[in-house]
C-alpha cells in the first residue's frame, strides 16, 4: 500500500509539472493570436485608408505597402513552435504515467498468488502472440501489395513502397532462424518473404525508380527533379531518389 500511494504522488507530481509546463506555452500562443487578429485589423484598416488613393499611387509608380506578412509569418512560426513544445512535454508526460500504472499493475500482481501470476503471464504472452501475427500478416499483406500508380504515365509512387519494404526487412534479424518464441507464428509468416523483399529493396526498387524517371524526362515533366533523383539514385540513396521521384510523378499527374 505504500509503495501505490508514493505512486500516486508521483502521478500527481507529474500531472502538476505537466500541466505547468503547458500552461506558459498556451498562454503564449494566445497572446500570438490576439496579436495576429490586431494585425490583421491594421491591414484592412490600411487598405481602407490607402483606397482612395490608388490611382494617384499607380499613376507614380508607388507599390502598394506590404505592412503585415512579415509580421504574420514571424507570429505563425512562433505558434508552430510552441504547439511542438506542448507536444513533446504531452508526450513525456504520458510517457511517464505509463511507466506508473504499468509499475502498479506489477505491484499488484507481486501480492497475488503464484499461479493467479503465472496466469496472468500466460495471458499477457498469448495476447503478445497473437497482436505480433496479426502485425506480421498486415506487413506481409502491404509488401504483396502493388504500389499505387498515377493514371497518366502509369508509373508507381515508390517513397511509401521504399518505406514498407524496410519496415519489413528490420523484422528478418529477429526472426531469421525458427523459434519457440511468442513470435514464432508472426516470424513464420514473414520468414517466407525476407529474401524477395531483400532483392525488391537492392534490386527492384531502383530499378523502379530508374524506369520512371527515364519515362518521365521522355514526357518533358519533372525538370530539375529529375536530376536530383538521378544524382541520388547514383549516390546510393534510393529513399531520397524515391521521394524526388514521386514529387515529380505528382506533378506530372497534377496531384
Amino acid at each position: 500500500m505504500a509503495a501505490e500511494t508514493e505512486l500516486d504522488a508521483i502521478a500527481s507530481s507529474v500531472l502538476e509539472t505537466a500541466h505547468g509546463a503547458s500552461a506558459a506555452p498556451q498562454e503564449m500562443a494566445l497572446r500570438a493570436m490576439k496579436l495576429s487578429a490586431a494585425v490583421t485589423q491594421f491591414e484592412v484598416a490600411s487598405e481602407v485608408a490607402l483606397a482612395p488613393h490608388t490611382d494617384f499611387m499607380a499613376a507614380h509608380g508607388a507599390a502598394d505597402p506590404d505592412l503585415t506578412s512579415g509580421a504574420q509569418r514571424s507570429i505563425h512560426a512562433m505558434l508552430g513552435y510552441v504547439e511542438r513544445r506542448v507536444r513533446q512535454s504531452d508526450r513525456a508526460a504520458m510517457a511517464l504515467l505509463f511507466g506508473i500504472a504499468m509499475r502498479r499493475q506489477a505491484l499488484q500482481l507481486l501480492e497475488e498468488s503464484q499461479s493467479v501470476r503465472e496466469t496472468v503471464a500466460e495471458a499477457k504472452i498469448a495476447k503478445a502472440e497473437v497482436t505480433f501475427h496479426e502485425s506480421a500478416e498486415a506487413q506481409v499483406l502491404a509488401f504483396e501489395k502493388a504500389a499505387p500508380q498515377g493514371v497518366k504515365l502509369s508509373l508507381p509512387y515508390l517513397a511509401k513502397r521504399y518505406d514498407e519494404v524496410i519496415a519489413f526487412l528490420q523484422m528478418r534479424p529477429l526472426c531469421e532462424l525458427p523459434s519457440s518464441s511468442w513470435r514464432e507464428a508472426g516470424c513464420a509468416a514473414m520468414r517466407p518473404h525476407f529474401k524477395a523483399a531483400a532483392t525488391y529493396r537492392a534490386t527492384t526498387l531502383p530499378g523502379l525508380v530508374k524506369t520512371g524517371l527515364s519515362k518521365m524526362k521522355v514526357q518533358g515533366v519533372g525538370g530539375a527533379l529529375l536530376d536530383a533523383a538521378a544524382a541520388k539514385l547514383a549516390a546510393g540513396d534510393v529513399k531520397g531518389a524515391a521521394v524526388l521521384h514521386d514529387a515529380a510523378l505528382r506533378g506530372a499527374e497534377g496531384t
